[in-house]
């Protein structure tokens, strides 16, 4: 879930980049929510996004978070229905599903380039967040917020110590945080509680 509060400047233009991906039930591969940053390659002329990860390390334009995206992206369903195929729960829904890509032997070996909206400013609501557990385990208005480096799942958190490497900007601010308990059942996935932010990328 993520929820505009506020009219905001939406990048209706940009894709999520292909994946090495191979298994295709309509597993996430991305959030909505999640900070994402433009692919810096020279072989690229399109504005391409994609997640921080855990590993990655991240210098010049790249470490600079470009903004949130603003749908899940999903891999498609060709393990269990022939490619191309939609469930009757993704028409309508503001879901991206990525199609797969083949190898020259036509072996699906990932998925393609798949059109996202991405969320520049603005108020949103967000489920997608972690805490600084090593510390305060509570969402307060006021606390900066950072890419989460914890897993490739573009999660922010207010921890300036848990960020990839290269990636030191404020990326949100709370406006409505959420109890210690709220923020440890949402990280949980037991009972949701989103929280207000204002992004400032």
């Amino acid at each position: 879930m993520f929820i505009p509060r506020h009219p905001v400047i939406e990048d209706q233009f940009c894709q999520f980049n292909e994946t090495s991906t191979s298994t295709g039930v309509g597993a996430v591969i991305a959030y909505a929510g999640a900070v994402c940053y433009l692919v810096n390659a020279a072989a690229q002329q399109e504005a391409i996004v994609d997640l921080y990860t855990s590993t990655g390390s991240y210098s010049g334009a790249e470490a600079v978070p470009f903004g949130f995206l603003m749908q899940t992206v999903k891999t498609g369903y060709h393990q269990v229905h022939p490619a191309g195929y939609y469930m009757p729960g993704d028409l309508g829904s503001s879901d991206v599903i990525a199609q797969p890509k083949y190898n020259s032997s036509g072996v699906i070996n990932g998925t393609k380039y798949a059109p996202v909206g991405v969320a520049h400013l603005g108020i949103y609501d967000t489920i997608h967040y972690n805490v600084d557990t090593a510390g305060t385990t509570i969402m307060r208005p006021g606390d900066l917020l950072y890419v989460d480096k914890t897993g490739s799942y573009g999660k922010v958190n207010n921890a300036s110590t848990n960020i990839p490497t290269g990636v030191s900007t404020v990326v949100a601010r709370v406006m409505k945080g959420a109890s210690a308990a709220q923020v440890s059942a949402n990280i949980a996935n037991t009972t949701l509680y989103p929280i207000r932010i204002k992004l400032l990328v």
